[in-house]
């Protein structure tokens, strides 16, 4: 089943920021979808799994475009596909980087058409999503809706800017803690250098400038009232703000 509403959903989302569906073949109970080659692998691994002796290879204004690159790979799904789908997993490990870190979202197989008139389509029985990045309205609601993608993303803005897991243990916690959890009080009190990776040098004045954007964006995005949510156009539109804030040079005094 998931085969076969992944294979559907590629076929229908052709866009730049989403991974290109080259074939699929179903024989002898195996079922294989044949994509494009991400040569850089997931973004949960370049951020979670490379040695601590290493360089980290994404710097701020790199972590920022790959963040609008899968927002707009977001947004194509929910305003410019007919009828408009919803993504239902999204997470670091579903958005895949290319060749000059190009970020596609991939894994579309839980995917749903956004119809109001049948709830989603969501089957009660069945648990989408993944823990740590999954909306928490769905537990109340059953169903999923456009503005659960952009919770899921709102956690991996956080995921990007703090370098954690979405759920480990911070200094000043005992017990482990999520994300949104730790990094949202940071930044609501102004204080993102809080919520910053510390593998990667202290940002330039324009660098922080854009990152305490994207931090309150973040915010937004995993506010706990569903409607009140930015949409994916709004989250594109600010990221498109952060990234060229991120690249103006600093003015000589």
């Amino acid at each position: 089943m998931a085969f076969n509403s992944e294979m559907i959903a590629l076929a229908r989302a052709s866009h730049e920021n989403i991974v290109c569906l080259l074939g699929c073949c179903s024989e002898s109970g195996e079922c294989v979808l044949v994509s494009e080659l991400m040569i850089n692998g997931t973004l949960y691994d370049q951020l979670h799994k490379r040695s601590p002796m290493a360089a980290p290879v994404l710097w701020w204004r790199g972590r920022l475009t790959i963040a609008l690159h899968a927002a707009r790979g977001i947004e194509y799904m929910h305003v410019h596909t007919v009828p408009p789908i919803i993504h239902r997993d999204i997470k670091s490990a579903n958005i895949l980087l290319g060749n000059l870190w190009i970020a596609k979202v991939t894994n579309l197989g839980q995917s749903s058409v956004l119809n109001p008139l049948d709830d989603n389509g969501d089957n009660p029985q069945k648990q989408w999503g993944t823990a740590g990045y999954k909306d928490p309205e769905y537990y109340r609601l059953q169903h999923m809706m456009d503005k659960s993608d952009v919770y899921s993303f709102g956690v991996v803005l956080l995921e990007l800017m703090s370098g954690c897991h979405v759920v480990q243990r911070y200094a000043e916690s005992v017990m482990p803690k999520n994300i949104v959890d730790f990094a949202v009080p940071h930044i609501v009190a102004d204080d993102v250098a809080r919520v910053l990776d510390p593998r990667l040098p202290t940002p330039t004045s324009h660098e922080a400038e854009a990152l305490a954007y994207v931090g309150y964006l973040a915010a937004d995005c995993v506010g706990p009232i569903g409607h009140e949510r930015p949409s994916m156009t709004e989250v594109v539109d600010a990221l498109e703000r952060a990234v060229a804030a991120c690249s103006t040079p600093p003015v000589s005094p």
